[in-house]
């Protein structure tokens, strides 16, 4: 089951004139996933998994500035469990959080700025109690950012990327309880700041 997902609208904004131009831009998304995979009595299996992909790309060239952001990123999930009374479970959460920016404001007491930041929170747990049988289960997420600003007065750019995964199972006999609890954490940020833009001289 997908629990949520959503995917930010890139806002950008373009003012411009002979001696002053000002070029921003941001984009972001967001994942939230959660898997459960149960069986309980009798004989029997159950499997589940969830697959996000997400990707947007943002390009700017004015005024002899260029701005350019990509972010793309992969999650998966999957479980599995199988086995004869008693009763085993997988659950799986994961959320993921990514936001870049950019801004440039051209002319004498200029700037240019771009950040990035990247969360990424995976739970797994993987029981079996009493019975007998077993129980699997895997996340990952792989992604990564990428941002660009070329101006007449130089080049900046900013470059991250994350994989982190998790794995667990459990085989269990009449009487035992046995249980695996991972949890995983990342949190990623950058950025960069230039003031004094470059100024072209006058004719």
């Amino acid at each position: 089951m997908l629990r949520g997902f959503s995917l930010s609208v890139a806002v950008i904004l373009l003012l411009s004139s002979g001696a002053f131009a000002v070029i921003g831009q941001a984009e972001g998304f967001s994942i939230g996933a959660l898997n459960i995979v149960q069986r309980v009595g009798g004989a029997g299996w159950a499997e589940g998994g969830n697959l996000v992909m997400v990707g947007q790309s943002q390009k700017v060239h004015a005024a002899g500035i260029s701005a350019i952001q990509k972010e793309t990123g992969i999650l998966t999930q999957g479980a599995r469990a199988v086995g004869f009374c008693g009763a085993t479970k997988v659950l799986q959460n994961a959320s993921v959080d990514g936001l870049q920016s950019q801004l440039v404001v051209h002319g004498k007491h200029g700037f240019q700025a771009q950040g990035q930041s990247l969360t990424v929170g995976l739970d797994n747990v993987v029981r079996q109690t009493g019975g007998v049988g077993g129980a699997a289960g895997a996340q990952g997420f792989v992604g990564g950012q990428n941002q660009i600003l070329v101006t007449p007065g130089g080049t900046s750019a900013n470059y991250q990327v994350v994989g982190a995964a998790q794995f667990a199972s459990v085989s269990a006999h009449p009487g035992s309880n046995v249980v695996v609890n991972n949890s995983l954490n990342v949190q990623m940020g950058q950025s960069q700041i230039v003031t004094g833009s470059y100024v072209p001289p006058k004719p």
